[in-house]
């Protein structure tokens, strides 16, 4: 099943669902401002893109084990104004209650991966559903120091959502497996505790990169830094290790913030990578 903004898919016995919660037009700079701006333009008008801007995108990915059904990030929610998420929508779409969720994992804190934990009314909007985050990532949100670095509305957020996960979320140190065929693993570099997953059934594997790659292009240019990641040159050995063991393993590859919806594959090219995404709905 095809649609703009839903995706269905498997990865051995394992049926998944790729959402797009979200989209949104960003400035060109938020692709890269590590070359200059001439290089740049001329590099995306070879592959077809626009010069002066970037579509970004906010895939979440569900999958059913058969032992159990896992949500992957919970998108925007209804945090900001600026992009209200519509993951609730499409799982029930799909015919998938909130009830349903068994598992939530969070690849990182960041709000477009953790704010659609919340309904309207401000509850965990999955009510059955056990939760599993980084410990580094889940001590870095708690803390009163890092907090006050942010603005004001995000620093509520936290301050309202990470006590209404405290007596339900699991927290990791390091590579670990959560339920058979699902593994979750340190990748540093983006955000304090980001993670990557790597699911694996009948011989297939799906690696979920998260934010360890914003864009096709960081692929193919891998020197470029992406004005995102919290530690650049740490992000860029990440993407190196994922990537590499994409390419070796023959897996299927899934990006919170690849074109929609954001699956596909990578062959080594040059220096880097080259995208080839398994369907397009554009």
């Amino acid at each position: 099943m095809t649609s703009k903004e839903r995706y269905r898919f498997k990865v051995g016995t394992f049926d998944c669902l790729a959402i797009l919660d979200g989209k949104e037009k960003r400035p060109i700079t938020t692709l890269t401002e590590s070359i200059p701006q001439e290089e740049l333009a001329q590099v995306l008008r070879e592959h077809g893109l626009p010069a002066d801007e970037v579509m970004g995108y906010f895939n979440c990915l569900f999958v059913d084990t058969g032992e159990a059904k896992i949500l992957v990030d919970a998108g925007w929610g209804r945090c900001t104004d600026r992009l209200q998420g519509r993951l609730l929508e499409h799982l029930q779409t799909e015919g998938i209650t909130p009830a349903d969720v068994d598992l939530v994992i969070f690849t990182h804190g960041d709000r477009d991966h953790m704010a659609g934990v919340l309904d309207a009314g401000g509850k965990l909007a999955f009510p059955k559903a056990r939760y599993l985050m980084s410990r580094e990532g889940w001590e870095w949100y708690s803390s009163k120091a890092n907090l006050a670095t942010l603005l004001a509305e995000i620093t509520l957020f936290y301050r309202q959502t990470l006590p209404l996960l405290k007596e339900k979320i699991e927290l990791v140190e390091a590579e670990t497996e959560p339920l058979s065929g699902v593994q979750v693993a340190p990748a540093p570099g983006h955000r304090a505790g980001h993670q990557a997953l790597i699911f694996s059934s009948a011989g297939e594997r799906l690696v979920h990169l998260a934010d360890a790659v914003g864009h096709p292009l960081l692929m193919e240019y891998p020197q470029w830094r992406w004005p995102f990641d919290s530690l650049p040159e740490q992000a860029l050995q990440t993407r190196k290790r994922l990537l590499d063991w994409a390419v070796d393993q023959k897996a299927l590859v899934f990006g919170s913030h690849l074109p929609f919806p954001g699956l596909g594959t990578v062959a080594r090219h040059g220096h880097g990578w080259r995208w080839q995404p398994l369907v397009s709905t554009e």
